[in-house]
């Protein structure tokens, strides 16, 4: 009786969809611990700390449960997380900045510091918020946007030549200031700089253009980073907009770069994250071939719709 309410309800093209969604969830094998979930629940917490603070939010501020959220951060070292990492220093810092702009919480203020005592928990991130004059934010438009973005192409050929470790550090650091749901950034990238290593990577991607690829990135998403409502979604979204920073970065370096898109519900994503030490609790979201180009590149025109295809105004 339930199941034909829900089936009604529902629709055949949802519970099919919905079907395959478990079906390929349960293929991939990935499994959630405690720790992951209340590794997600400290950077929600302390992500919405820092935006009532930039809205000046006193009254949320003085509501939160900070006993929770630290009580979490101690559970998640005891458990084996380092006191160093990202994840941890970076909310202690968040959670001091909020808690110096409220008066009274000096129990709670007490308890964050002995907790950053006893782990000995390195205060090398900032939190918190700052002030920036809006003239500073944009002091650096002032260059050919346009030109920029639309002389980058697709390049399918390269020279013969690996990208320094160096290099593509710069690359992925300033990808890094992408927009990520929560301020979690939970993706990452995978690179090597032995050619041989390279080769095998090169066997998952299109075999129509690998061969003229001379290095390539594996880009992936930490599920471990979401909360269960947002798998399976949020982890393209995040590894979306991740790489459309990663490839205007590659760009800006001077380097030539293609795409390789990979479905979620890919067969060969266990077979690749066995084999390059990639955790199971990432999804990966696509391969990026980058290099020098050839001195002189054939590319695809692919020309771009009209503007009128794609802003479409909900006025008219």
């Amino acid at each position: 009786m339930i199941k034909r309410i829900i089936k009604t309800l529902l629709g055949k093209k949802n519970i099919s969809r919905i079907r395959a969604s478990l079906a390929a969830w349960k293929a991939s094998g990935i499994t959630y611990s405690a720790n992951q979930d209340r590794t997600v629940s400290v950077l929600m917490s302390v992500h919405m700390l820092e935006k009532a603070l930039v809205m000046s939010n006193e009254k949320y501020l003085n509501a939160v449960k900070y006993h929770n959220i630290i009580a979490n951060i101690s559970q998640l070292i005891e458990s084996g997380a380092s006191s160093e990492e990202f994840n941890i220093a970076g909310s202690a810092a968040i959670i001091k900045a909020a808690l110096s702009t409220l008066s009274g919480h000096e129990d709670v203020k007490a308890e964050l510091e002995s907790l950053i005592r006893k782990y000995n928990i390195q205060e090398r991130f900032r939190g918190g918020i700052e002030r920036i004059p809006s003239k500073e934010i944009f002091s650096h438009n002032n260059f050919d946007f346009h030109g920029f973005i639309s002389s980058r192409h697709s390049i399918r050929r390269f020279k013969d030549k690996i990208i320094s470790r160096e290099v593509i550090y710069d690359i992925i650091r300033e990808a890094e200031y992408y927009p990520s749901a929560c301020n979690r950034q939970p993706c990452k990238v995978y690179f090597t700089e032995n050619p041989e290593t390279i080769e095998r990577i090169k066997k998952y991607i299109d075999g129509f253009v690998s061969p003229c690829v001379h290095d390539c990135l594996i880009v992936t998403c930490d599920r471990a980073l979401l909360n269960p409502s947002e798998r399976n979604d949020q982890e393209l979204i995040n590894g979306g907009i991740f790489l459309a920073y990663l490839v205007m970065s590659v760009h800006a370096h001077g380097l030539a770069s293609c795409l390789f898109q990979f479905l979620q519900v890919n067969s060969r994503q266990n077979a690749i994250k066995r084999e390059f030490g990639i955790p199971e609790n990432e999804i990966i979201v696509a391969f990026l071939g980058i290099g020098e180009p050839e001195d002189e590149v054939i590319c695809a025109c692919a020309q771009r719709r009209p503007v009128e295809e794609i802003a479409i105004c909900i006025d008219d």
